[in-house]
């Protein structure tokens, strides 16, 4: 684990303060919002944490700098009052993290609590714009048809009837501003070990699956929507 000590950065009117490797430190009294980011992985580094709000100087400005928010680490941002989206990135710009609509102190924990990083990549033509993670146990149906592994002919039906199941909505792990990227975009997700029905939907409202899913606490799952 990288350890830094207490650092505390001024520009563009914010305030970031690094802790880590046990220290126990104070935000300082500021008006403002606190924005604390906590590293809860075991082997990602958050490289960027790009910030939209119109009290930036620039749009999606890395209010990181030089610095990085490794395993372990906590970081706090403290910003004029306002409402900020935060995104955090790795060092190969791979989406850790997104947060909308900040406008009042909040603590955003990336990973931890024993659930693994799961890399979806979108080497497709159409930007995905969900991504559903389902206990198996839910739907009792399997589209895939184990001869000659092709579309059950009452898959069109089925899928129908899910998509129309408002109660599948709670699944979803985008957020309904954001989107993986056509042609390589990369979401990292942090998901409990257990057994899941991947179904992610792009823009042209066509699924894609992955049924059956073990996630094991070791696991490093990387699912590719072609």
């Amino acid at each position: 684990m990288i350890c830094k000590k207490m650092l505390a950065v001024s520009f563009v009117s914010f305030l970031l303060i690094v802790t880590g490797c046990g220290d126990s430190d104070t935000i300082p009294e500021e008006d403002g919002i606190s924005i604390e980011v906590a590293n809860n992985t075991e082997e990602i580094v958050i490289t960027y944490a790009a910030f939209f709000g119109e009290d930036l100087d620039e749009w999606g400005e890395d209010l990181l700098g030089d610095e990085v928010i490794a395993p372990g680490e906590t970081v706090t941002f403290v910003l004029p009052e306002g409402e900020y989206d935060l995104s955090l990135f790795n060092q190969d710009f791979f989406v850790i993290n997104s947060t909308f609509n900040i406008s009042e102190d909040i603590r955003v924990d990336v990973g931890g609590g024993g659930k693994v990083p799961v890399l979806v990549q979108n080497t497709s033509d159409h930007d995905i714009l969900f991504f559903f993670v389902l206990p198996s146990e839910l739907i009792d149906f399997d589209p895939v048809n184990a001869e000659d592994e092709t579309l059950d002919e009452d898959w069109a039906e089925t899928w129908a009837e899910i998509w129309e199941d408002e109660d599948i909505f709670k699944y979803q792990l985008l957020d309904d501003r954001e989107v993986i990227i056509a042609e390589n975009g990369r979401r990292f997700f942090f998901i409990a070990p257990g057994t899941y029905d991947f179904l992610v939907v792009n823009e042209e409202i066509e699924p894609f699956f992955d049924w059956g899913v073990e996630i094991e606490e070791d696991d490093r799952k990387v699912i590719t929507v072609q």
